[in-house]
């Protein structure tokens, strides 16, 4: 049995390809889930970094936001052991060639993130629920089918707030179970170190789909899922970490390839 909710919570992840669960929705995520439609959903750029201050201060929001056509927001810290550095996590808001600008530009920095031992670097936006007509899109009518047939289905038990597990059905519908969903973008270089999310207690769990089917071996950009299993990102993969009892570690390898675009969606679920 693929949806196992005991062997979910006992091990604390579940891994499988929707196309062994249910491969006519594998189908309708291949015809509408495509590279040009994922890509067009990217809109922040999401890093760690630090810089060397030792010629002077400089707040982020300046370095970044005169050198690049973006939005800043993060915070930022000085490195009681080791000034002059500056140590950030920021998130920045643009278009896409200019957060990949600024990427490039993190990249040379010579004093790369250490501190928390956690570091990141990714692309994201939010998925498009609602058209101008007041329709569902389709993109969100198929991943809302996902949900129903995953989430919904294995955490019935747990649900506490109903109206955000329900279909969106019209316009004014102020939650829904496809509400809260990102496209992810992993381009090279970019990364998320080991970490662990299960910090709010109202999480009962993380579902994230890969939707790459031009990924090989040596592209990078795997999640390692509690340091024993390893989940290439392969169009249909799909990984859920439970949190109602676990916590589990998990990061994202590098990616390494130059031209390897790694798209997801991902969601967190609550009570």
């Amino acid at each position: 049995m693929i949806l196992n909710k005991k062997l979910l919570t006992e091990r604390g992840y579940l891994t499988f390809n929707l196309k062994e669960l249910d491969e006519e929705l594998y189908n309708e995520f291949k015809k509408t889930y495509t590279k040009e439609f994922l890509n067009k959903r990217i809109k922040i750029f999401r890093f760690d970094t630090s810089i060397d201050i030792s010629n002077g201060d400089v707040s982020p929001e300046e370095l970044f936001t005169t050198q690049f056509k973006v939005k800043y927001e993060g915070d930022t810290y000085i490195r009681e052991d080791d000034f002059p550095i500056r140590d950030i996590k920021g998130k920045t808001h643009g278009k896409i060639e200019e957060l990949k600008k600024l990427q490039n530009y993190i990249n040379e920095l010579d004093t790369p993130p250490n501190f928390d031992n956690i570091g990141q670097e990714w692309y994201y936006g939010p998925l498009r629920v609602i058209d101008n007509y007041g329709n569902i899109t389709e993109p969100a009518e198929t991943l809302q089918k996902l949900y129903i047939d995953v989430i919904k289905n294995l955490y019935k038990d747990d649900i506490v707030t109903i109206e955000d597990y329900l279909p969106h059905t019209t316009r004014r519908q102020n939650s829904s179970i496809v509400e809260g969903t990102d496209v992810t973008m992993y381009i090279k270089n970019n990364y998320i170190a080991s970490h662990a999310d299960g910090i709010d207690g109202n999480r009962l769990c993380v579902l994230l789909m890969y939707l790459n089917d031009d990924w090989e071996n040596g592209y990078g950009g795997e999640i390692i899922v509690n340091d024993e299993v390893t989940v290439p990102p392969l169009f249909g993969n799909i990984v859920i970490l439970d949190f109602t009892e676990n916590n589990i570690e998990h990061e994202v390898l590098k990616v390494l390839n130059e031209s390897f675009e790694r798209y997801a969606i991902i969601k967190f679920f609550y009570k």
